[in-house]
C-alpha cells in the first residue's frame, strides 16, 4: 500500500532573504502578543485582576492587529492557563504524598535516635559506677556515637526537605517559564519583551498574509 505524506514545515534555507525576515518578524510579533494575552489571563485567574475592556479589544488596540490574530493568541493563552491549573493540582497532590513519606521517615529516624541516646545514657551511668569496660568504650566510640551523628544529620535534612515542600504547597501562584527552559538558558527571551510600538508596523505582514491566503 502506497502512502502519501506531506509536511507544512517551512525551512528558512528554502526561502528568499526578504521572506525569511518577514516570517521571523511575524513570529516575534505573535509570541509577544501571546505573552501579553497570557499575562492578562494569568492575572485574572491568580491575582483577581479585573479589566474594563475585553481581552480581544486590549490585545487588538495594543498591537494594532486584526481580530484573527488577537483571538488566536487569547484562545492559546486561555488553554495555557487551564493547563497550568491542572498541572498545579497534580503538583500539590504529589507534594502531599511526598510530605507523608517524609513525615514517616522522620518518625522512624527519631525513634532510632531515641534508642541510641538511651544506650548512650546507659553507658554514661556505667562509667559513673566504674563498670565501664573496654568493649563498652569501643562500642560507644566506633558504633554508637557515629550512629547518633548520622541519625541527627538525616533528621535535619529530612526536616529541611519537609519545610521546602510545605513552602511549595503554600505558594498559591505557580511559577512560569514562558518560552521554555532552553530559551531561558540561552538568554533568548527578548522576543517576548518588545514594546508594542515596534510591532505596529510589522503587524501589516500578518494581515497581508491573511488576506493573501483568503484570496487563493
Amino acid at each position: 500500500m502506497k502512502v502519501f505524506s506531506m509536511s507544512q514545515r517551512i525551512y528558512y534555507k528554502d526561502l528568499e532573504s526578504d521572506a525569511e525576515s518577514i516570517i521571523k518578524k511575524d513570529l516575534e510579533l505573535y509570541n509577544c502578543m501571546l505573552h501579553k494575552a497570557f499575562k492578562i489571563c494569568f492575572d485574572r485567574a491568580y491575582k483577581d485582576v479585573t479589566y474594563s475592556e475585553t481581552d480581544q479589544r486590549m490585545i487588538k488596540s495594543f498591537y494594532g492587529t486584526s481580530d484573527y490574530f488577537s483571538l488566536s493568541t487569547i484562545y492559546e493563552a486561555k488553554a495555557l492557563v487551564k493547563s497550568l491549573k491542572c498541572r498545579e493540582k497534580e503538583n500539590q497532590d504529589m507534594i502531599k504524598t511526598r510530605l507523608k513519606k517524609i513525615d514517616k521517615k522522620i518518625k522512624k529516624k527519631e525513634n532510632q535516635l531515641k534508642k541510641a541516646l538511651k544506650e548512650k545514657e546507659k553507658l554514661i551511668n556505667r562509667s559513673k559506677k566504674k563498670k565501664y569496660t573496654e568493649e563498652d568504650y569501643l562500642y560507644e566510640v566506633q558504633g554508637l556515637d557515629p550512629n547518633i551523628k548520622r541519625l541527627k544529620s538525616i533528621i535535619r535534612n529530612l526536616k529541611f526537605r519537609r519545610n521546602r515542600n510545605e513552602f511549595k504547597l503554600k505558594r498559591k501562584m505557580p511559577s512560569v517559564c514562558f518560552g521554555g527552559k532552553k530559551n531561558l538558558k540561552n538568554d533568548y527571551l527578548d522576543i517576548y519583551r518588545y514594546d508594542a510600538s515596534i510591532f505596529i508596523g510589522q503587524a501589516k505582514h500578518l494581515e497581508f498574509d491573511l488576506i493573501r491566503n483568503q484570496s487563493h
